[in-house]
């Protein structure tokens, strides 16, 4: 059976997404001229097409050439890699991403001090305990 397509974004796709959000709005060639390495103009116009499948972009058909725009901001865009994450490497567990970061020593006191501060706001009091379930749409 074939896995399912995942919803986040590859590398190549979040570069271009970043042109996006930096332009608002920018055709297949303007997007691949603010791309490091430039690549060729039939692989950027195949990644837009599949950011669009994901819902990323949505694709303007007016004038004489397409213009792309994102259709999601970065907020929303993290949010989605952070669930597809959680899900895939960590069951879905909030809690055991953390306590990776914190094992890994990635999280500096400073962060892990506002962590708790944040985790004590009246507002997320027994919201996403255990699983990181809580903030799900």
């Amino acid at each position: 059976m074939p896995r399912p397509r995942s919803q986040a974004l590859t590398g190549r796709e979040a570069q271009i997404m970043e042109v996006l959000w930096d332009r608002g709005a920018a055709t297949a060639e303007q997007v691949r001229a603010a791309l490091p390495d430039r690549p060729h103009d039939s692989t950027v116009r195949t990644l837009l097409r599949t950011l669009e499948a994901k819902g990323y972009v949505v694709r303007d058909d007016r004038g004489t050439a397409y213009t792309y725009r994102a259709a999601v901001d970065r907020s929303g865009a993290q949010r989605r890699a952070l669930r597809d994450l959680l899900e895939r490497l960590f069951g879905g567990s909030a809690e055991a991403l953390v306590l990776r970061l914190i094992e890994d020593e990635q999280l500096t006191p400073a962060q892990l001090d506002e962590i708790r501060r944040a985790t004590e706001r009246p507002e997320r009091k027994g919201q996403g305990r255990g699983h990181g379930r809580g903030d799900r749409p």
